[in-house]
C-alpha cells in the first residue's frame, strides 16, 4: 500500500459557518485561516497545529441538525496526550459553559465528549487502556 502520513482535515456541513468558527476558535483554540463566500455557499477553515477543520454552509441544505445514527459521520475525535491534559480540557470546557460529559473510562482509553452548535459529536481521547 502507498503511504499515508497523517489525517489531514475534516470538512463539516454546518448551518452557520460563522457561529461554528466562533465555537471552534473559542472552545478548541483554533484560529480562522480562510474564509470565502459565493454561489456554492460559505466556507471557513479553522486550524491549530495538527488540526484543520473546514466549516461549510451549502445553499439548500435541508437537514438542520446533526444525527450520529444517519449514514456518514458518527463523531470525530482528537488525541490528547495525557489524563492530566484531558482533565484540563474538562475544566476549561466547564468554565466556558460548554455542555460535555465527565471523563469516561473504556477498555481503549479515556473519553471526554461534547457537541458543537449543530450537535456534531466531538470526542477528546487519551489512549490509556484500562
Amino acid at each position: 500500500m502507498p503511504a499515508l502520513d497523517a489525517f489531514s482535515h475534516v470538512s463539516l456541513t454546518v448551518t452557520d459557518p460563522e457561529r461554528s468558527a466562533d465555537f471552534y476558535n473559542r472552545v478548541l483554540g483554533t484560529e480562522t485561516m480562510f474564509s470565502s463566500a459565493g454561489d456554492t455557499g460559505r466556507l471557513i477553515i479553522v486550524a491549530r497545529p495538527g488540526v484543520m477543520i473546514a466549516l461549510c454552509g451549502h445553499p439548500g441544505t435541508t437537514d438542520q441538525s446533526f444525527d450520529p445514527i444517519r449514514i456518514g459521520l458518527d463523531h470525530f475525535a482528537f488525541q490528547v496526550p495525557s489524563r492530566s491534559e484531558l482533565e484540563a480540557w474538562h475544566a476549561g470546557l466547564v468554565a466556558e459553559g460548554v455542555t460535555c460529559s465527565e471523563i469516561e473510562v473504556s477498555p481503549f482509553g479515556l473519553h471526554l465528549n461534547l457537541k458543537d452548535p449543530d450537535n456534531i459529536a466531538i470526542e477528546l481521547f487519551v489512549s490509556e487502556p484500562a
